[in-house]
């Protein structure tokens, strides 16, 4: 079996972070409140890598990123989306066959992949969200298992985002971030990289530097 590759289920949980924060249903005030509460000894950068660390993200590093919208349209960002992910099939296909192996997808299904299919239970997800400085390339893509592992990463996203008030969107927001371009689960195999569970820290607030030269990588305006 195998689902058509329309990609809509990575923004299941972005539908409002891909909004300007402008135009933002969050008040400035509501904002304010998650902040502090964010800012709260529990719920600080230990919290988050113990939370982490206790999980099941092998292979999967965990990232602080600050704040930082990229500036492009809604319907912009789909097509741009759309095209990418048509180069990021392309060069799983011409570069990654081994790790679409590894990841147990049959040849039928890699077959199929090549047709633009993606087999059943697997999705092309953005490392980085759009208001985290995230763009829509293929750099910032990673083929991986809807469930667990795709709900367990916006799972943990959500218990920084989501709060009493809404959405809201916190300096830092710390992102399971997969190594390779196919999610291999860490034990499976062990060629597509990925620290142990112990290495795995975190990188606690891009600086802005950093993330301007995230975007300027992954093709930023």
């Amino acid at each position: 079996m195998a689902d058509e590759l329309d990609g809509a289920e990575i923004f299941q949980n972005w539908d409002q972070l891909i909004q300007d924060p402008q135009n933002s249903s969050v008040s400035p005030k509501e904002e304010l409140d998650f902040d502090a509460l964010m800012g709260s000894p529990e719920k600080g950068p230990d919290y988050w890598e113990n939370l982490f660390q206790e999980s099941n993200f092998g292979g999967m590093d965990l990232m602080g990123l600050s704040y930082y919208p990229i500036t492009i349209h809604e319907e912009d960002f789909f097509k741009q989306y759309y095209s990418s992910k048509r180069d990021f099939i392309a060069d799983l296909l011409a570069n990654n066959v081994n790790d679409l192996r590894a990841a147990s997808i049959s040849e039928e299904n890699i077959f199929y992949l090549s047709k633009g299919v993606l087999p059943a239970n697997w999705t092309v997800h953005l490392k980085y969200p759009p208001l985290y400085g995230g763009r829509p390339e293929p750099d910032n893509m990673v083929l991986i298992q809807c469930q667990p592992f795709h709900e367990l990463i916006h799972d943990f996203i959500n218990q920084q985002i989501l709060t009493g008030a809404g959405v809201g969107h916190p300096k830092t927001l710390y992102v399971p971030t997969p190594t390779g371009k196919v999610y291999i689960p860490e034990g499976a195999w062990t060629g597509s990289g990925g620290k142990k569970k112990a290495d795995r820290s975190v990188m606690a607030g891009m600086t802005q530097s950093a993330l301007q030269q995230l975007s300027t990588k992954t093709g930023g305006r």
